[in-house]
């Protein structure tokens, strides 16, 4: 009676285990950069001015869950959420018909994309993956209503194993494009807010649980 008892816990956490290492959660954080891009205003002369994006910190947390084991290659459904608490956004002139005389203006940002992950060799101790997705992205500005835009998702990285079965490491980029937020601009001559051109780059890493 023992013997078939202790077969059938074995079995139970084997179980477990496997389906505990179909889903995980990831906890990253690291420096977003923003490309820069043009914004043109009417007046006596028209005037243009290149707004820059500093770089910050970005928060993001993202949960997996596993479609496809080929033991080479595993496919997983993933959705990130990332979000940036403040980014400045710089202007090479003073553009004071908008902003009296502000030159930094500071905004903030999320971006939910749900994406396809492959992972390739997911049982070694490091695991590249590449990941696509699309979704949406939300902007708030200090002199302008919330701004909301799709977003296209896409990057890869690197997953290590560690002694800890449940517990991983992740280093990771990723690209959100999107269209460009409203910065609550008067005046504006041509500003392509729904073209997918802003480039939201993230480069970090953190820590992954294997649920």
């Amino acid at each position: 009676m023992m013997k078939h008892f202790s077969v059938l816990f074995a079995i139970l956490c084997g179980s477990t285990l496997a389906m505990a290492q179909k889903t995980d959660v990831a906890f990253v954080t690291g420096e977003s950069f923003v490309n820069d891009y043009k914004v043109s205003f009417t007046g006596t002369p028209t005037t243009t001015n290149i707004i820059r994006t500093n770089s910050h910190l970005f928060l993001e947390g993202t949960f997996a869950v596993r479609l496809l084991n080929a033991r080479l290659v595993s496919l997983h459904l993933e959705v990130p959420v990332v979000g940036i608490p403040a980014n400045g956004h710089s202007f090479t002139t003073i553009p004071t018909i908008n902003f009296l005389s502000k030159t930094t203006v500071n905004t903030s940002a999320v971006f939910v994309t749900p994406a396809l992950r492959l992972k390739i060799l997911p049982s070694a101790p490091i695991s590249p993956w590449a990941s696509i997705g699309g979704g949406w992205a939300r902007f708030s500005s200090e002199l302008a209503p919330t701004t909301n835009r799709g977003a296209l998702e896409f990057g890869g990285g690197l997953d290590f194993k560690t002694r800890l079965p449940l517990l991983g490491f992740r280093a990771e980029v990723r690209d959100f494009v999107t269209g460009d937020p409203d910065f609550g601009f008067v005046n504006v001559l041509s500003q392509t807010n729904g073209v997918l051109h802003r480039h939201n780059i993230m480069v970090g890493g953190g820590i992954v649980l294997r649920l």
